[in-house]
């Protein structure tokens, strides 16, 4: 049977109806009619103005259904003021073939087949689908159309156990077989999946922006939109098990893609100290005695962890500090950095002593930062900087320091 947009609308209509009432779930004991306002299918049929030719157009469709024992009509002066489902059961599975849709009750089925069956993955996954099956079971609507769960969950079993570098582009098409689908339509619905886990919630307390927590929770899990290096300069020697040395100067700064951090063998480091640097700027003018700099670019990823852990276990009598910026943002950065690495790191040039010395450049604190300030007095963490910064209302970018006391 040929019809057009406009008829295959009308009985789209009707069907959603239908499969969305309490009767079709055989929770109604009074007998439903279903129907639409031919208003909801031609927006301008009751208009005074509307073209004569298309009313007629418009009433000669809906009779064509008729005819074919698709539908009813109820006319109200000479015009059509209902169009009404056939409720047979016979008439419901042609509108079905008609439409190339299955009946929802299968629909319904193959997502909680599909969901059950991956119960026993990850457990974000898990999680995920557990939350699925509820809602089906409660008869709310799905968030997301079968064929797309199955590319999410994809995409997701894929991340959650993938253990070595791979850009996003990679992943696209590794998982999508395309280059581009991630990015376009899988990326923000993965990352939220992620985010309300439960699994990152120190992460997402940290990130306020969506798109920063997109970029910081995949490089977590080691997705990159490009290749990641990490910087560093000091004295130092790196041994890969290649058998090449790079020898490592205080004054030339080098970098490493992450994807041979796995290839060195030995790195011994000629100074007293490493310190990790927050920002780019500070790092590249940053220049104490006797230290070993590596560049964090705000929190750290999984490739200069791991990184900063081999130098750890490499050089027993190394101290560890950290520089960034004397705001609530900087201290969590630090927290976070002593919490995934199991290193003790000590605060460098972060406290009131710099907020006093370089009042006339900070900068005055923000809602979100107060309520970070106070999450951190409540734990204890830098009580004394954090209240200077809330009685004076203030922040400090550590560009500034480094500069004047390079």
């Amino acid at each position: 049977m040929n019809l057009n947009k406009r008829q295959k609308l009308i009985l789209d209509k009707l069907l959603k109806k239908y499969e969305n009432s309490k009767s079709y779930k055989g929770e109604n004991s009074v007998r439903q009619s279903f129907a639409v306002e031919p208003s909801k299918i031609f927006e301008k049929y009751e208009d005074d103005f509307a073209d004569l030719d298309e009313v007629r157009n418009f009433e000669q469709e809906v009779a064509g259904l008729q005819q074919s024992g698709l539908i009813d009509i109820f006319y109200k002066d000479n015009h059509i003021a209902k169009i009404i489902a056939i409720d047979e059961e016979n008439v419901w599975n042609q509108l079905r073939n008609i439409l190339g849709v299955k009946e929802k009750k299968i629909l319904l089925q193959e997502s909680l087949d599909f969901y059950t069956s991956c119960l026993d993955k990850h457990a974000v996954i898990k999680n995920f689908c557990d939350v699925q099956i509820e809602r089906i079971n409660q008869g709310k609507k799905e968030l997301y159309p079968l064929e797309s769960v199955k590319i999410i969950v994809a995409f997701l079993d894929y991340i959650l156990n993938n253990q070595q570098e791979i850009l996003e582009r990679e992943l696209s098409i590794e998982v999508a077989h395309d280059s581009k689908v991630w990015e376009k339509s899988y990326r923000s619905q993965v990352c939220k999946i992620l985010r309300e886990s439960g699994c990152f919630d120190e992460l997402a307390s940290q990130e306020s922006e969506i798109k920063e927590f997109e970029k910081k929770i995949l490089e977590e899990l080691n997705v990159y939109p490009n290749p990641s290096y990490v910087h560093f300069k000091g004295n130092a020697k790196i041994i890969f098990d290649n058998g090449d040395i790079i020898s490592v100067l205080r004054d030339r700064p080098l970098a490493l893609p992450s994807t041979i951090l796995n290839s060195i063998t030995k790195i011994e480091i000629f100074e007293k100290k490493l310190m990790t640097v927050e920002n780019l700027t500070s790092f590249n003018r940053v220049q104490h005695d006797n230290s070993f700099f590596v560049y964090l670019s705000g929190y750290h990823n999984t490739a200069k962890r791991k990184f900063i852990q081999l130098i750890k276990n490499q050089n027993e009598t190394l101290e560890f500090y950290h520089f960034g910026d004397i705001d609530p943002d900087g201290l969590l950065i630090l927290e976070n950095l002593k919490y995934k690495t199991g290193i003790d790191f000590q605060p460098f040039c972060m406290g009131v002593e710099q907020l006093k010395k370089y009042e006339r450049y900070c900068k005055t604190l923000v809602e979100n930062d107060t309520v970070k300030a106070d999450g951190l007095i409540k734990s204890g963490k830098y009580v004394e900087t954090v209240q200077y910064m809330l009685d004076n209302n203030v922040k400090l970018e550590q560009e500034i320091i480094s500069w004047n006391e390079k």
